[in-house]
């Protein structure tokens, strides 16, 4: 049972089929019970039996992998029944929506048939007995180059991801924020709490300013697909981005921080081919960057493929991590979707708003900021207090997909960085392709996927 998180090439290799006795003495204990009454064995071991006294099921031998290292929490835990396994569901589509499919099946031939399957917590459901009778799953990867999408629960679902904690050893949890889909479509965006601890956020910081780090602070580029030691990576320089950052290619924190995000996205094993190296942003007040996208156009270039609809490779997601908390300003804004509304989620509303000054307020801090009126920075502030923004928050992230679970370039992924009005503002970019990103991917440059 190899998985890969997608078919985008996640590496991977074989799952750790090893758990702790104890836990694997209890559960055969239980499903030895279940076998008891209902005849069948419920959880078989890996000769096939539960015991010696009771019977194999008369399907297919199913084998199914115990997480440990990077697959911890990635399949969805047995559930014992005394019902026996179950013979129903409702499927959704990679990512959810709709109102979804009713599926039956008889037979473990039956459900597998149905492809990779995942429950909402992000786990692969590996067999019928991995999920409650009637319960909801939904569908995985479709084709080479797309990866399981988190789907967006009704807005303001909170649930832990599961065998993921942050850098202070507190479970990750990842929050819906939006509700894509329907006629007024909106980002996939989600929050993610817990993400990293306090030494983290300092560290990515010191090494972005530190002489030692060889891409440390300087001027933001924007629109370039290619990295800072490449020829022309740093020239590409705009008067729409006015930060500063640096990048972190090489500390023990940022790869720890890039693994994370991977078993965030449940992505597989890490691969670095599939990531940039995470980019650390300084804003000071009155800097910001205007609402753009984070992938590239499907015509970035002739030497490598983008569109990931045909065989190419882009961004595909993006987790924004918060390294500071910042006094006004410096929301992240998706300026063509709405603001939540207390008919939405009215714990959520006031959390994300708790940073709205007064219209008076507001207009004294930009002008303190020195922005000027009529300015695109003075219009990215309205934006950011009339439209859906998310105020940042020390050691938390955001999420957010650029591609449809489809592999499409997503438009509505559109967002930009607010104005910062009081303070200093330190974030970082992680972004992850769908397939090899631009000059890694040796002789397939055209066709990544």
């Amino acid at each position: 049972f190899r998985f890969g998180g997608g078919f985008g090439g996640g590496g991977g290799g074989g799952v750790a089929a090893e758990s702790a006795a104890a836990s694997t003495a209890e559960r055969r204990e239980a499903a030895a019970d279940v076998a008891d009454a209902t005849g069948e064995c419920a959880d078989p071991g890996p000769d096939g039996t539960c015991s010696a006294s009771t019977p194999v099921i008369d399907e297919d031998e199913i084998a199914y992998p115990v997480g440990s290292g990077w697959t911890e929490g990635y399949y969805a835990p047995f559930v014992l029944s005394s019902d026996g396994p179950s013979t129903a569901a409702t499927l959704l589509p990679n990512g959810g929506g709709g109102d979804g499919e009713s599926v039956s099946f008889e037979t473990e031939a039956d459900f597998r048939a149905l492809g990779r399957l995942y429950n909402d917590l992000g786990q692969i459901v590996p067999s019928r007995r991995h999920f409650p009778n009637g319960g909801t799953l939904y569908r995985g990867p479709s084709r080479p180059g797309t990866h399981f999408v988190w789907p967006s629960l009704k807005v303001g679902t909170r649930r832990a991801v599961p065998g993921l904690t942050g850098g202070d050893g507190r479970p990750v949890e990842i929050e819906t924020l939006t509700e894509p889909g329907g006629a007024d479509a909106d980002p996939r965006v989600f929050y993610v709490h817990n993400f990293l601890s306090k030494e983290e956020t300092e560290n990515l910081i010191d090494f972005a300013t530190s002489p030692e780090n060889p891409y440390r602070m300087a001027r933001s580029t924007a629109g370039s697909h290619k990295s800072w030691n490449q020829e022309g990576g740093r020239d590409s320089v705009s008067t729409t981005r006015t930060s500063m950052n640096a990048f972190d290619m090489q500390t023990p924190t940022s790869a720890r921080v890039k693994r994370r995000g991977f078993r965030l996205l449940r992505m597989g094993a890490y691969d670095e081919s599939l990531a940039d190296g995470i980019q650390v942003l300084r804003y000071e007040p009155g800097q910001a960057y205007v609402a753009h996208h984070d992938y590239f156009p499907a015509r970035q270039s002739d030497d490598h493929g983008w569109d990931p609809q045909n065989g190419g490779s882009n961004r595909f997601a993006t987790i924004f991590l918060y390294l500071s908390d910042v006094e006004a300003g410096g929301q992240t804004v998706f300026p063509n979707s709405d603001r939540l509304s207390n008919d939405t989620n009215a714990d959520l509303v006031e959390r994300l708003s708790a940073m709205s000054p007064s219209r008076q307020e507001l207009d004294a801090m930009v002008r303190d900021a020195s922005i000027r009126r009529n300015s695109w920075e003075a219009d990215l502030v309205r934006k950011c207090h009339a439209k859906f923004a998310v105020p940042p928050r020390r050691g938390d992230a955001i999420l957010f997909y650029s591609q449809t679970p489809e592999g499409r370039l997503d438009p509505t992924s559109l967002h930009g960085a607010c104005p910062v009005l009081r303070g200093t503002k330190w974030g970082a970019n992680l972004w992850v392709w769908n397939a090899c990103r631009y000059s890694m991917c040796g002789g397939e440059a055209l066709n990544p996927a």
